[in-house]
C-alpha cells in the first residue's frame, strides 16, 4: 500500500487519505484540512468554521496571518526577498519547472501590490490586495466564495 493512502487502523477503505489531521484515514473526506492534498489547502486553511465557504473576515483573517508570518524582520512592510521567501499553499516542491513558474507568478504579484511604488508592501497595501484578489473570486457578490468560485478566479 501506497503510504499516505488507504489503510488507518481498521484498514480503512483504498480512497481514504491516511491518517492526519481529520482522524484515522479510515473514511472518504480524509485529507479534507490536509494542505498538501491537491486543490484542498488554502480553502481549507481559510475557512475557519469548516462550513463549505470564505467569508470575507475569513479571508482577512488568513490575509493578516499570511502577512504577518512573511514580515521576518517585524517592521510592518515586506521586502520582495521577505515575501518571496515565504512559500505558501499545498506543495511538496517536487516538480521544479512547475515550482519556477510558480515561483514568477508570485513575483509577479509583488510590484502591483506596492501601490506607493516605494519598493516595499505594507500591511494595508497587502491586505488591500487580498481584498481585491477575494472580491474578484466572489462572483455572485455574496460575501463569500466557495470552492468553485476560488478555483475559477484562480485559473483566470
Amino acid at each position: 500500500m501506497t503510504p499516505g493512502y488507504g489503510g488507518g487502523p481498521q484498514g480503512g477503505q483504498p480512497w481514504g487519505m491516511g491518517a492526519g489531521m481529520m482522524g484515522d484515514g479510515s473514511g472518504p473526506m480524509m485529507g479534507w484540512r490536509d494542505p498538501n492534498a491537491p486543490g484542498r489547502g488554502r480553502f481549507a486553511m481559510m475557512d475557519a468554521n469548516e462550513d463549505g465557504t470564505v467569508t470575507a473576515e475569513e479571508a482577512a483573517s488568513q490575509a493578516d496571518m499570511v502577512f504577518t508570518s512573511m514580515d521576518a524582520d517585524d517592521n510592518g512592510s515586506l521586502t520582495v526577498e521577505e515575501f518571496m521567501s515565504v512559500r505558501m499553499g499545498p506543495q511538496d516542491g517536487l516538480d521544479a519547472d512547475r515550482q519556477a513558474a510558480m515561483q514568477a507568478r508570485k513575483a509577479a504579484r509583488f510590484d502591483p501590490m506596492d501601490s506607493d511604488t516605494n519598493g516595499t508592501v505594507s500591511k494595508a497595501e497587502f491586505i488591500a490586495a487580498s481584498k481585491a484578489h477575494f472580491d474578484a473570486a466572489d462572483a455572485d457578490g455574496d460575501g463569500k466564495t466557495t470552492p468553485w468560485e476560488i478555483r475559477a478566479q484562480n485559473w483566470n
